[in-house]
């Protein structure tokens, strides 16, 4: 099932990807104090990208978990999740950059993005909690409930 979901991640990345790119051209980039506002917060999510790139090629998911608890979580499921809106931010936003700030090339690269975006979320998911959520060194163990009935009482 996994291998469907990278598989239909990379069209559903770049129709999501255009849409929200036209989005940014025709309407936000016409707000100049929102798109200040997306294009900032937009350049820190990208830079966790790279702090958490930078930390899982050198230490491992499991390592970065156990150094920054929980928060590893949350500021992966963040970075999961606003990762490609920021690439389109940065890219159409300026309006500087001439190739890439085009709103449908803008499109196709956050398809891209998107890709391996869901590639690394199930590599660090699964590390850390293993396939079905089971067996990683952070898989909460699931207890199995037993139900024993009496033994029938023979009638005579």
């Amino acid at each position: 099932m996994e291998n469907f979901a990278i598989l239909f991640s990379f069209p559903a990345g770049i129709c999501a990807g255009l849409g929200y790119s036209i989005i940014l051209d025709k309407v936000v980039s016409k707000l100049p104090a929102i798109a200040e506002l997306f294009f900032w917060v937009s350049c820190v999510v990208l830079a966790g990208l790279g702090i958490e790139l930078a930390l899982l090629g050198v230490v491992g998911a499991v390592r970065c978990r156990e150094l920054l608890g929980p928060t590893f979580c949350v500021a992966h499921d963040i970075i999961i999740i606003f990762g490609t809106p920021a690439l389109a931010n940065i890219l159409v936003l300026p309006r500087k950059i001439p190739f890439f700030g085009r709103w449908y090339v803008a499109g196709v690269l956050c398809g891209f993005l998107f890709t391996f975006l869901v590639i690394l979320q199930y590599d660090v998911w699964e590390t850390l909690y293993g396939v079905n959520g089971t067996s990683g060194p952070f898989a909460q163990p699931r207890g199995i409930i037993e139900i024993t009935l009496p033994a029938p009482t023979p009638t005579a």
